[in-house]
């Protein structure tokens, strides 16, 4: 029995017609790319996660099945604990590229296309953004609710588990279409990987019955939940054990408990010898703190810069907060980044806003 064709049909027609119409374009876009003998770079957004980077190198990947080059425009280097995805080959750092620079090519093929997913604007891009803006026409696949631009070049569907779900999506229809086996066994861990990130490992409200099928059609391709879950929520390193603990004991709480602050010094993380990953999982830890309705975390990170997490239960809006600060995102889960501004003021003009919206 042809388990993809079956369970395919169990999506609504907008699924269907939208991932068609993507499957198309990239279709396209890859012949475009093969005919020229150019790269095409696929953005990803600057604070990297499990979907925004198992989004883009299973989106590499596939059009590299299809014929065509295709890299990561990584904005940073890759976390550790997304390693077990072995994605080197797929990663490109365009800022540190001197080849790149100088005469604007890829693996010393000319830099011919961009491509976006999990963010749709080059300020979500960090020092990668300009690369991206070398273009007028780009690919886009997303599920923030906070993109407001539509085209027929973009995907944007805020009910959607994750970015990765989508580009599942896209892969099934570029089968469907061109009969090429697009979506192979690493291409179904990165995708695993960024639905197992957005959706809490299965746990949070934007689980739909079309994320568990898609996680399914995934395992038989021969993707590794457990992998998924063990590296990205489980695996922690002793100075990361400490940080995190840290975060936690110095949470200071307002609005009769409804908001819960937290804020992470660079000076903290040179204490305890943690990366920037070793506060990941307190803003969810505080968010699920009886009573608790917001949760607010802020870290600096090593270029000076303040990256901030904002997480919510039932009916704050985090993308709206993000918002006022740069940033944006989902309702109940929202980040932004701040430069030029003291920890403690940043913290101290997130909770006013905040206090005005809970």
């Amino acid at each position: 029995m042809d388990i993809v064709n079956n369970d395919i049909n169990s999506y609504n027609e907008k699924y269907l017609a939208d991932a068609d119409r993507m499957a198309k374009r990239f279709i396209e876009a890859a012949g475009k790319l093969k005919e020229t003998d150019s790269a095409a770079l696929v953005f990803p957004h600057r604070s990297v996660d499990g979907d925004c980077v198992g989004a883009a190198c299973g989106l590499s990947d596939m059009l590299r099945a299809l014929g065509a080059n295709a890299y990561v425009a990584m904005p940073e280097k890759l976390p550790e604990n997304m390693n077990f995805l072995g994605v080197d080959d797929l990663l490109f750092y365009p800022a540190e590229d001197p080849e790149f620079n100088k005469d604007r090519l890829v693996k010393g093929k000319p830099y011919g296309a961009a491509f976006a997913v999990d963010c749709s604007e080059s300020g979500r891009m960090g020092d990668c953004g300009r690369y991206f803006d070398m273009f007028d026409q780009h690919l886009i696949v997303d599920h923030h609710a906070s993109v407001k631009v539509r085209s027929e070049d973009y995907w944007i569907m805020p009910e959607a588990s994750s970015a990765s779900e989508l580009c599942f999506y896209i892969g099934l229809a570029i089968e469907r279409i061109t009969g090429i086996t697009v979506i192979s066994e690493r291409v179904a861990d990165c995708f695993t990987a960024g639905i197992v990130t957005d959706t809490g490992r299965f746990t949070y409200t934007n689980t739909k019955p079309e994320t568990l099928i898609a996680a399914g059609l995934l395992m038989s391709r021969g993707a590794s939940i457990n992998a998924a879950s063990y590296n990205l929520f489980d695996r922690v390193k002793v100075g990361n054990y400490r940080i995190s603990a840290a975060a936690r004991l110095t949470t200071k709480f307002f609005a009769d408990g409804k908001i819960a602050v937290t804020f992470v010094p660079r000076e903290l993380f040179d204490e305890y010898g943690a990366d920037n990953a070793g506060v990941d999982d307190v803003v969810a830890v505080m968010r699920d703190i009886d009573g608790v309705e917001l949760a607010i975390m802020l870290r600096t990170l090593e270029n000076g810069t303040i990256r901030g997490n904002l997480r919510s239960k039932s009916y704050f809006d985090c993308a709206k907060l993000a918002e006022q600060f740069g940033g944006g995102g989902h309702a109940k889960a929202s980040g932004f980044t701040a430069s030029d501004i003291d920890l403690t003021e940043l913290a101290d003009r997130v909770l006013e806003a905040a206090m005005k919206m809970i």
